[in-house]
């Protein structure tokens, strides 16, 4: 059945829960469909429950791009042309939304959801001398696209090819998208049409952080924004400042470049030597999904299981396994996104039990979403 819907309305419906974080999976099959697991987890007890309302599969292959406050982009093609879609998995209700015309280089995307309205961002990148960038803006309002290019902000040298996969998957938080770009913070606040770009804590000029980093993601958490990644060293979380925070505490930095504090910082060695039984294998290759201020807990992706780290007990949680016996797929990749209201008690009483659970879902089971 075909969920295309032009109506904003049903696209734009979203609930949250307070007390759980939502993580969602994403199957890749070699066959080039998809599958989409939602589960919530319970920030106190460590528990988790699938979330069968929310999960759905696709037939024909599709990206995830970004995910904003119960809602996800995702690249597809309509026919043979390129295009995007906005999913609200709740309603399973998507917008088809055509291929903006972009001259450059399309170097970013991003999403942004208000509750009401949403906008889909794509960032376009000029000649190899300039580096100008030039927004495309879609709006659920208009169901048009508009240009709109920042005055006085170029971006440092790009490569020409990057594999979107390994891009840090965007975050809309206080009213902005944030990407990661060459090493630094672009910030593009919705609402005044304004750019920001800040350095990164990782940045190098010679771009020698791209063969350090394996990781990175950026995620909120108490209303504020946070960077994290993982290198050669350990895994490492730096919290995002605003203007007053650099004026009460850091006025010796300058925050027109620079506006990072490191929060947390984990070695690899230190985390091997307390948990062998998740270390048999490269420990670097850990890739961080979400991070719970409040709770001081680092949610993260190690081959086929997704685990806790509490940062004041220094305690590992094992939260879900994922595989498909017998059948082959390209990868899983993890996001977090807000979590719907818990439907019935058994969910509930899930929540309440520690230990991981298993994600594989019967494909013939999963509701089908037509694209």
């Amino acid at each position: 059945m075909s969920m295309e819907s032009e109506n904003c309305g049903t696209v734009c419906t979203a609930t949250s829960h307070d007390t759980t974080i939502g993580l969602v999976g994403h199957y890749l099959f070699e066959e080039g469909s998809s599958q989409f697991v939602f589960m919530a987890v319970d920030n106190g007890s460590g528990g988790a429950a699938l979330d069968h309302s929310l999960s759905f599969f696709t037939e024909n292959f599709v990206q995830t791009l970004a995910s904003c406050n119960g809602l996800i982009l995702l690249s597809g093609y309509s026919g043979d042309e390129s295009c995007y879609y906005v999913i609200n998995p709740l309603t399973k209700d998507s917008t088809m939304i055509p291929q903006a015309c972009i001259k450059g280089r399309l170097v970013r995307v991003g999403l942004a959801f208000d509750g009401c309205k949403f906008e889909v961002v794509l960032v376009e990148a000029g000649s190899s001398k300039s580096n100008e960038l030039k927004l495309h803006i879609f709006s659920s309002d208009t169901s048009q696209w508009r240009g709109h290019t920042p005055l006085n902000l170029t971006v440092p040298s790009l490569p020409e090819f990057e594999f979107q996969e390994l891009c840090t998957p965007p975050l809309y938080s206080n009213g902005a998208i944030h990407w990661e770009i060459g090493g630094y913070l672009l910030e593009y606040k919705v609402r005044e049409s304004h750019c920001e770009l800040y350095e990164l804590p990782n940045l190098f000029e010679d771009r020698s952080w791209q063969s350090t980093m394996t990781c990175r993601c950026f995620c909120e958490s108490g209303g504020n924004v946070y960077y994290c990644y993982t290198d050669f060293d350990g895994f490492h979380i730096w919290s995002l400042l605003n203007e007053d925070d650099h004026l009460a505490r850091l006025f010796s930095y300058d925050s027109k470049r620079f506006r990072w504090k490191l929060v947390n910082s984990v070695m690899h060695e230190v985390f091997v030597s307390k948990h062998l039984n998740f270390c048999d294998w490269e420990p670097y290759k850990i890739t961080p999904i979400a991070y719970i201020e409040q709770a001081q807990t680092l949610y993260l992706q190690l081959p086929g299981t997704v685990i806790s780290y509490n940062f004041d007990t220094a305690s590992v949680g094992s939260i879900c396994a994922y595989s498909y016996s017998g059948i082959n797929f390209n990868c899983c990749s993890f996001f977090s996104s807000a979590t719907s209201e818990l439907h019935n008690a058994q969910i509930r009483r899930d929540l309440q039990a520690n230990g991981k659970i298993e994600l594989n879902l019967p494909i013939a089971e999963m509701e089908k979403l037509t694209l």
